[in-house]
């Protein structure tokens, strides 16, 4: 069997259509809060505090955006399940160690609605989160690849 990897980020399975929603909640944000800056500015002429307040928030859909870029072409650094034909590997946390295994090394897969248990047989757990998956196809494809794994490799499962 080939290679499966699973996003478990929150983003990973929305439609790309939230995220155009997200920027356009941001620029009407920040039109809003222009208009009420440009009021500030006429009217009180408090020059230095505006335009600090107006550079700052700037640079908060700016950030968004490249954080947004860095993780498009790193996909690495997100959450994720990949099961292989030798083990798998995972990361439940964004940019924290990732942690692998291999198939021999399983003794019992705990399978339940939004997580999986992988009890090693040197007592080791490995917990994963599927809490994060937004999609109930993609949810099922996870817990089907698991248990063929499981049948595959004569790993007990409950």
């Amino acid at each position: 069997m080939q290679e499966t990897s699973f996003q478990l980020s929150p983003g990973a399975y929305a439609v790309k259509a939230k995220t155009e929603c997200l920027f356009m909640l941001f620029a009407l944000c920040s039109v809003a809060v222009h208009i009420n800056l440009l009021y500030r500015l006429l009217a009180l002429n408090d020059y230095k505090s505006t335009f600090l307040i107006v550079y700052s928030l700037n640079l908060i859909p700016l950030a968004y955006f490249l954080v947004t870029i860095w993780l498009d072409k790193k996909p690495k650094c997100r959450r994720h399940l990949t099961l292989s034909t030798t083990g798998a590997r995972y990361r439940t946390k964004f940019m924290t160690k990732e942690h692998e295994f291999d198939w021999d090394e399983v003794d019992v897969i705990h399978l339940e609605h939004f997580r999986v248990l992988f009890v090693l047989k040197n007592e080791e757990e490995h917990d994963v989160s599927l809490e994060r998956v937004q999609n109930n196809e993609e949810l099922s494809l996870i817990k089907e690849q698991i248990r063929e794994r499981a049948l595959m490799k004569g790993i007990d499962l409950d």
